[in-house]
């Protein structure tokens, strides 16, 4: 599998994130008790987070090869 074929699989990850985080959002607009709202924006945080990261992964795998791309610090040694 190849750097490329991986950001695919990355992409479609992120996308069900971003979906899961939506169905969560609209949960937490529905709830009434204002606990469960709290852990359902924690959880929206962390997914928030794990989508981020997906997609800088995604995108630095895209363009690892290409020599014109400055490639993030964060991803390199």
């Amino acid at each position: 599998m190849t750097l490329t074929e991986m950001a695919v699989e990355y992409r479609l990850n992120c996308a069900l994130l971003k979906e899961r985080m939506g169905q969560l959002k609209r949960a937490m607009q529905a709830e009434a008790d204002p606990l469960e709202a709290q852990l359902l924006q924690r959880r929206i945080a962390d997914l928030t987070a794990l989508y981020r990261e997906g997609r800088e992964i995604a995108l630095h795998m895209e363009r690892y090869y290409d020599r014109r791309y400055y490639k993030n610090e964060k991803f390199t040694f």
